[in-house]
């Protein structure tokens, strides 16, 4: 037992804590100044009111947002019916046509045949820039369409479309289907011009691709090559590109990440290619026997396709299908056939690709 013993009474008032006589004087002198005010915390009822209001903000941002898409969409949608009803208005540029015709007519009436025929071919003439300018009217409807789906549009960008559609649409009404196009495509180079995002390329922008194989001796794969030049004026962005294999190929790798391209920028891709299925040794492959090589040229939507097609064979290639690789969102019109490519002979084929569009400026 230690030999320091403390009475009860002294163990229940001793505080190891309790301040000195100093300290106590200390406090007393503080005690008559002014405290700082504390700002008192918002309770939890507070809290969920300001998060319900920056909740309906956001909600009522996002409605605001919907309305002004709605409101580009319903514009373009009547400018699109425009076009379909240009050809009935009286005063569109079908009237030309009608009076080429009319004039035509009476010439044959007071048998004046050369007169006649001229008046037809202006006739036809004015029927085919009309029908060149309603399907680059359509075309750019479309490429607008898509880029109100797909690009985050500011309000200011908003009313700016607006209004240029309100003028393509009063050119329309006008009959000037030719100046209705230049209207909606000089809204689309003001959305893309600083766009930075990963846009369809081959929808908004201006550049070159090329498609070919090699086929090392004694294997039955392959090498696809691509190349890609940016010959436009606007950097390419960073995109995620598949191989365009042919049915019954697999690649690898399956898909491959690439950088951003500036203008005069070049590219090179190689990707490997195999068959799904083993060749017969008694046949030889017909990738053995026909070199193929694509081009694609992309300007805005307006892509031309090249195909170089070299017999390598000994022998004739008679009726050669050819069905080259079209970009998402194209189609062509038809597919050529070759009837007959002789021993070592080089064709060359050259067609448009048109964008798919359904009614209303739908792809």
């Amino acid at each position: 037992m230690s030999d320091y013993q403390l009475a009860e009474e002294d163990v229940e008032d001793y505080d190891p804590y309790a301040p000195t006589e100093e300290e106590e004087a200390q406090m007393e002198a503080d005690m008559g100044e002014e405290m700082p005010q504390i700002e008192a915390l918002p309770d939890e009822e507070d809290l969920n009111t300001v998060s319900a209001a920056e909740l309906e903000r956001a909600r009522s941002a996002i409605r605001d947002s919907q309305v002004s898409a709605d409101r580009l969409m319903n514009a373009s949608r009547t400018l699109e019916s425009l076009v379909f009803g240009v050809t009935r208005d009286e005063d569109s540029s079908i009237s030309a046509t009608e009076f080429e015709i009319i004039d035509a007519k009476s010439k044959l009436e007071l048998h004046r045949l050369s007169g006649a025929k001229r008046s037809i071919k202006r006739a036809e003439r004015n029927l085919k820039n009309l029908e060149k300018d309603i399907k680059e009217l359509r075309k750019n409807i479309a490429l607008l369409n898509r880029l109100i789906k797909d690009k985050t549009i500011q309000e200011a960008e908003i009313e700016t479309l607006l209004r240029g559609l309100q003028s393509a649409t009063g050119a329309a009404e006008g009959g000037e289907v030719a100046q209705a196009a230049f209207e909606v495509e000089h809204l689309i180079d003001g959305l893309v011009e600083n766009e930075r995002s990963s846009l369809n390329p081959f929808l908004f922008r201006k550049f070159w691709m090329g498609i070919d194989t090699r086929w090392p001796a004694g294997s039955e794969g392959g090498v696809l090559m691509i190349r890609l030049v940016n010959d436009g004026d606007r950097p390419i962005p960073e995109m995620r590109l598949e191989p365009p294999v042919p049915r019954g190929w697999v690649a690898e790798p399956k898909s491959i990440d690439l950088p951003a391209i500036r203008p005069g920028g070049f590219l090179p891709i190689r990707f490997n290619i195999t068959p799904e299925e083993r060749f017969s040794r008694d046949s030889m492959p017909l990738y053995r026997k026909l070199s193929i090589q694509t081009g694609y040229e992309m300007n805005h939507g307006d892509v031309n396709c090249v195909v170089r097609v070299h017999n390598r064979a000994m022998d004739d290639l008679n009726d050669i299908l050819v069905v080259p690789w079209t970009p998402p969102g194209f189609n062509t019109a038809s597919v050529p056939v070759i009837r007959r490519l002789a021993a070592d002979e080089v064709g060359v084929i050259r067609m448009p690709l048109y964008i798919e569009m359904g009614e209303g400026g739908e792809f």
